[in-house]
């Protein structure tokens, strides 16, 4: 997420209020793994996104730009608040009717697990990753059902990569450079509404092999040897009852 906003206040005007926000720190340290379970939920990561464009924002104007029911937002930011990543950020008084708005606790959210073990960590980073493809997946599906997709020609709106290589720890460091470049590239543009939403999803990680091929082609090289063992050695028993001499009649 993004860079820290300047030092300073920001002065908004939200109908007959002017609230005076402080501006959100740039990175906000995660401690507890059931907190970071309860922020990459899929809706929530979304509802996170966009107030990150617009907050402070009441849930009217979060549903609004998420194009979601508000009723159905309430429960979501209740949880978030909960664990404060959403904070309140004053009352907007438009002639008689009075509603909250909200801001998030930071620009970016970063694990920092505290007393934990390597798998609790390593399963937070799963689920992370399942829920980012989940909302890249149901976009698309969405476009698609749209007719928004466009791949080939000067119209294209959409590009779709997936790319294996070997990587040192550099060179890995140097993807990781890249990506974060096009983060803060789309970080920038957050605040502005010009030309039309895109969503972009970035994820590089090690490939682990565990389907087993390998394992099974051993143990298949090893069966083979043992039934070529077997039917040697029946073939020899066979052998020896042919060649073996009756016993003579007493």
């Amino acid at each position: 997420m993004g860079q820290g906003a300047e030092c300073g206040v920001r002065s908004l005007s939200l109908g007959t209020c002017t609230l005076c926000v402080m501006p959100r720190p740039a990175i906000h340290y995660v401690t507890q793994p059931k907190s970071w379970a309860t922020i990459i939920a899929p809706v929530r990561l979304e509802i996170i996104e966009a107030m990150r464009m617009i907050a402070p924002c009441s849930i009217a104007e979060l549903a609004a730009a998420l194009d979601r029911p508000a009723d159905a937002l309430y429960r979501h930011i209740a949880k978030l608040e909960r664990i404060g990543i959403v904070v309140p950020a004053g009352m907007r008084h438009t002639g008689r009717r009075s509603e909250q708005v909200y801001d998030l606790v930071a620009d970016d959210l970063r694990v920092a697990f505290k007393d934990t073990t390597q798998r609790t960590a390593n399963k937070a980073y799963s689920d992370t990753v399942q829920s980012i493809v989940k909302i890249v997946s149901r976009t698309a599906r969405d476009g698609a059902a749209a007719g928004q997709l466009v791949g080939l020609g000067d119209e294209r709106v959409l590009i779709g990569k997936i790319e294996h290589a070997w990587l040192t720890r550099e060179e890995f460091q140097a993807v990781r450079a890249m990506m974060m470049g096009i983060k803060e590239f789309m970080d920038s543009r957050k605040g502005r509404r010009e030309g039309r939403l895109y969503c972009a999803a970035l994820v590089a990680l090690p490939v682990t092999r565990k389907r087993g091929a390998t394992a099974r082609n051993e143990r298949k090289s090893a069966g083979a040897t043992r039934t070529g063992r077997n039917s040697r050695a029946g073939g020899e028993s066979r052998a020896n009852r042919r060649t073996r001499k009756p016993r003579s009649a007493k």
